[in-house]
Formats: C-alpha cells, structure tokens, sequence
C-alpha cells in the first residue's frame, strides 16, 4: 500500500490506512442527478487554495496560470512549487529561466499576488534519502531555512508550503530531525511575519512514524491534509478503489480534527486529477496524477452526460469505467461539489486542491 513506486512527478499522494469499505452514500442535497448544485454556492463559507507544479514549457500542467485567471482563489492561496531538494541535502530554487512554468521569477509573484490573497510556494521533497539529507544536519537545515524565508520575505509572499514525503519510510531519526527543521523554519518565518504550511499523509489511525499533533506543536500554522490516493490501499485482487472515496475521506478529516482541534489550523486537500490502473489492481502499475486532458484521450472516455452519470461511482462521486482492461477514474466538478459537501458537514474551513493544469475541474462554483 502506501505511495505507489512509479509515482508520476510532482504528485503530492499519500495515504496511510488500513483498508476501509466504501460503502458511504452520496451526501444529501449537495447536487442533482444532472450536476447542478443545489446551494447558492457550493464553496461559500471556505476558504480555497490549490497547488501548482513545474512543467516543461507547452506541459498541460503549464494552463495552470489561464486557470487560475479566473480569480477561482481570489480569496483563498497559490501553491507553487519553487524549491526542490537535492540528494546532498541542498535546496535548489527552480525558476522560470530554467524553462520551466509555475516557477519562480518576479514576474510570477506578481502574477500570483494579482490573483490570491495569499501565496505559498512549496519546498519538495519526495524520497526519504533527500529528506533525510535535508534534516539530517544542522548545517543543511539552517542552509534552507535561510535561503526559503530570505526568499519569501523579499518577495513579500505569505509563507512556505513544505512538502517533504515518503513518509512511512522514515526512522524515529528523520521524524525527529523533520520536527527541528520545521520548527527552525517556522521560527525564521514568524520573525519575518510570514506563515508556514506543511503537507501530512492521510491518516485514520496513529501511525509510528507521522504524528499531527507534534508537527503541529513545531509552530506550524496549517497542517493540510492530503486527503487523496486511496486507490494505494486496494486488497490484492480487487478493483482498484477511488481516489478519495466519501466514507474514507470523513474518517481521515475526522481523525486530523482529532489532533487538530483548531479549524482554522487545518486544511484539507481534495483530489482534482485522475489515474488509469489495470483491473484487478496492480498497484505497481497505476498511473497516477493524470489531468483532464490526457483523460479525455483514454480509450472509452465519453463526454455525454448520460453515460458519465450512468459512471459515477457512489461511494465517491468519481468517473469510473473499464476499457481493454484498464480501469479509468477522474473526479469531475460534481464529484468535487460533493467531497466539499462532506468536509463542510464536519466542519471544515479551508481546503486545497491537487491541482491546477491540464484543464482539470474546479468546484462548480
């Protein structure tokens, strides 16, 4: 279970549970059978952000920035991904010089803050041996902690988004040095007036090696919860399950508020994307984080309301078929609608989305 080995890059997916049923109803009066929202808004009362990761010029990722034109988080935050840290432990800036979209240059922060109230850019991290190398000194921890907030202070952004992973293979030691590092960070930044965020693993359970309670005690202002990837936890020899399935989703929200107590500390994020496995599922061989519009390319897709209803899966509101023996899912804005519905139930205040590219549904309003 856990993350997947061919994780697609820039894939912000962990989840760590034991397998659940998911058995959960769609929620009551989110949306019609045709997918018009029955609320005035289904967003009001919420704050949003959403993510955004590096591509190579012409990526579908890089439609990112026409996306969020709208002013869809005008009021909410942009999460892009501006440091990578390397196999030395070093922290390497990525930048729009480099040929790479939704990366920093001051043209980029200026087009962020046009469009949000608030702007995290995200230090990445995702095999244990690059987190250990980053937390593992003083000397590499103190490097990135002065290069990020020196960064973000001068660039008048509003914090950092850490999102350092593969977290079910770290030791006691990383855990630990992943705390000293957060709450250095976290110290440089409230010095500077800024706010730090850090991305957690889906849990329902306490776990030895992840506790959101302690990060939360580092002096970390948000801890957001990457409530997607359920799919990892699939039985052998079953269909591969929903990426965030009703049932699963209120349980990991409910677990986090039990560490979390504060709602306003909290936020969770919600999937917007898709991934392609075979059927019955091979969990070494899905592929994850597929936009909207190389979904639209996959053998069996079908933009005709009818059969996309006659698709949707109830126990998560996700698009769900099998073609050649593939199984194929996405969440479209509907299903989006109704994943909100559930974490407003419980109450929650902010949520994120994984992400913005490729033409992949938002919240229908």
């Amino acid at each position: 279970m856990f993350r997947h080995a061919l994780t697609v890059t820039g894939v912000m997916a962990c989840t760590v549970t034991t397998l659940l049923a998911c058995t959960a109803s769609v929620p009551a009066d989110t949306t019609a059978s045709s997918g018009s929202t029955t609320a005035a808004s289904a967003t009001s009362g919420v704050q949003l952000q959403t993510w955004l990761y590096p591509g190579s010029t012409g990526d579908s990722t890089c439609t990112a920035k026409s996306e969020y034109a709208d002013n869809r988080v005008k009021n909410g935050a942009l999460n892009p991904e501006y440091w990578s840290v390397q196999s030395n432990g070093s922290v390497k800036l990525e930048t729009t010089a480099d040929g790479s979209c939704n990366t920093y240059s001051a043209a980029n922060v200026a087009d962020l803050k046009a469009h949000s109230a608030y702007q995290y850019p995200t230090l990445s991290g995702m095999t244990t041996a690059d987190v250990h190398a980053l937390v593992s000194t003083s000397s590499t921890r103190t490097a990135a902690v002065t290069k990020v907030t020196s960064l973000v202070s001068d660039a008048g952004l509003s914090g950092v988004d850490v999102d350092l992973e593969d977290y079910w293979s770290w030791s006691t030691a990383d855990f630990t040095n992943y705390k000293t590092f957060l709450k250095q960070l976290a110290t440089a930044l409230h010095a500077k007036g800024k706010r730090l965020q850090v991305d957690a693993p889906a849990m329902t359970e306490d776990a030895s090696f992840y506790d959101y309670a302690a990060v939360a005690a580092t002096g970390a202002d948000d801890v957001v919860i990457m409530a997607y990837d359920e799919e990892f936890d699939t039985a052998s020899g079953a269909r591969c399950l929903p990426i965030s399935p009703y049932d699963w989703l209120k349980k990991v929200t409910q677990y986090a508020q039990s560490k979390i107590p504060d709602p306003s500390r909290l936020i969770i994020g919600v999937p917007s994307y898709g991934y392609s496995a075979p059927d019955p599922c091979d969990l070494n061989s899905v592929t994850g984080n597929i936009q909207f519009s190389d979904m639209k390319k996959s053998p069996g897709f079908s933009s005709n309301p009818a059969t996309i209803e006659s698709r949707r899966d109830a126990s998560s509101g996700e698009i769900r078929w099998v073609s050649g023996g593939v199984l194929y899912d996405y969440v479209d804005s509907v299903a989006m609608d109704r994943k909100l519905a559930v974490l407003k139930g419980l109450g929650v205040t902010k949520v994120s989305v994984w992400s913005l590219g490729g033409g992949n549904p938002w919240f229908s309003n």
